[in-house]
């Protein structure tokens, strides 16, 4: 009983000792008790007692080496300073994160500035400052509305967005805004209001634009020239059965071949007069230029490469003209001065179909029916270009009376110097007809 009673009270002792130890509190050394006496002590008898009360005292846990502080990173510090320490780590690390939390908030707000800018300029361009730099020359081809327009000037870089284009169309000072074929002077990189300025027919110096196709006919023609121009087509019909008004000789029936292919612009305020006058001097000088001066033995020329045109392809151009002067010999044994010619034919049928009936082709009403009257026909059957006309005028010496484009799509061409040779071309066109039924019509 005596031994668990001092143990019990080392159990005390110690526990005593760990919380003032952790309290921080110093240590000195323990005061000795005196032990208290058991019952068995106390009834055991007077020997028992006096021997507890002799007993040498037990160290008591004072006499322990004393417990080292606490040691920090920065070495041994007291426990009041390891708090210290612990609050200084605490302060830096919200330090840390309040910086973090605002460089990633900086990070955030630049890129929305940056994407709300990008957003903004998407639909906001900035315009070019101007007056615009290096000079270019913008070709409005026939047909292109607005939109296209637009898109092709800020793929060439002349205004800086094809909206500013567009919201500079819609500002347009212009009574009617209208942007005609044509070639206009820009510069890269102008402000979107001059281009339009340029563009946008609103001045009296604005010019119009035509374009002709070569084999164009004199009435297709003059539905070109109208459509581009503005002018009225049937004050241009009146003026295109005048020769006489553009210097040409009185066998001239009317302008049909004399109107030459090309791409011209005029004045806005040109008259009907003037613009058909360049297009029959452009004729002339083409003339001129493959070595005809006479304006009677052009028209013949006319005829001759309108048929060219119609009839063959380019590289093919010189050989034609030399058969159509080879049947237009009245005494060659093949045609007798027959040019027999489909083109003609449907020429004076006024159709563009290949395809015409036995009665049509001895139908000797239609004046340009070749196959009925010996010659060349009484006008040119369309506007001949250039290469055509130089053949017409140089046409290639040999001995072929026939001709027949097999392939109407590649352009193939046989020649033969008498009928049977001609028919068995003519049957290999005819199977590629029916073959292509759609092309021949």
């Amino acid at each position: 009983m005596r031994e668990e009673a001092r143990r019990e009270r080392q159990r005390e002792t110690f526990s005593e000792l760990y919380a003032r130890f952790a309290a921080g509190e110093p240590q000195g050394l323990a005061t000795p008790t005196t032990p208290e006496l058991t019952g068995e002590q106390l009834y055991g008898g007077a020997d028992s007692a006096a021997a507890e009360l002799h007993r040498e005292p037990e160290p008591a846990m004072a006499d322990a080496e004393p417990q080292p502080a606490p040691e920090s990173l920065l070495g041994t510090v007291p426990a009041s300073g390891a708090a210290k320490a612990r609050k200084k780590r605490s302060k830096r690390r919200r330090n840390l994160v309040m910086l973090a939390t605002f460089l990633i908030f900086a990070v955030v707000v630049a890129g929305s500035f940056y994407f709300i800018r990008s957003l903004v300029k998407q639909f906001n361009p900035d315009d070019y400052p101007g007056p615009g730099g290096q000079a270019v020359e913008f070709t409005v081809e026939d047909g292109w509305g607005p939109a296209l327009i637009s898109r092709k000037l800020e793929e060439l870089d002349v205004v800086a967005s094809d909206k500013l284009f567009m919201d500079a169309l819609e500002d347009s000072k212009a009574d009617n805004v209208v942007i005609h074929p044509g070639t206009y002077p820009l510069k890269l990189q102008m402000p979107a209001a001059d281009a339009t300025e340029v563009l946008v027919d609103n001045r009296p110096d604005k010019v119009f634009y035509i374009g002709l196709k070569a084999n164009l006919r004199l009435q297709a023609s003059l539905a070109e020239i109208a459509k581009g121009s503005g002018l009225d087509e049937k004050k241009l019909g009146e003026l295109a059965n005048q020769p006489e008004k553009f210097g040409l000789p009185e066998s001239v029936k009317n302008l049909e071949g004399w109107l030459h292919p090309g791409e011209y612009r005029f004045a806005l305020d040109t008259s009907a007069e003037k613009v058909l006058t360049e297009l029959v001097d452009s004729t002339k000088t083409a003339l001129q230029d493959a070595g005809v001066n006479d304006l009677g033995e052009g028209y013949r020329a006319l005829k001759v490469a309108s048929i060219l045109q119609a009839e063959a392809t380019p590289k093919d151009y010189a050989t034609v003209a030399g058969a159509i002067e080879n049947r237009l010999n009245p005494n060659n044994v093949e045609t007798h001065g027959l040019l027999q010619t489909d083109s003609t034919v449907i020429y004076g049928l006024d159709r563009y179909s290949l395809q015409f009936t036995a009665t049509e082709k001895r139908d000797a009403g239609n004046q340009y029916n070749t196959y009925v009257h010996t010659g060349l026909p009484p006008t040119p059957i369309g506007s001949p270009a250039t290469s055509a006309i130089d053949a017409a005028v140089n046409p290639a010496d040999n001995g072929f009376y026939y001709w027949v484009t097999v392939n109407t799509q590649s352009g193939e061409t046989k020649f033969a110097s008498n009928y049977a040779e001609h028919q068995v071309n003519q049957n290999e066109f005819r199977a590629w007809c029916a073959a292509n039924a759609e092309v021949c019509k």
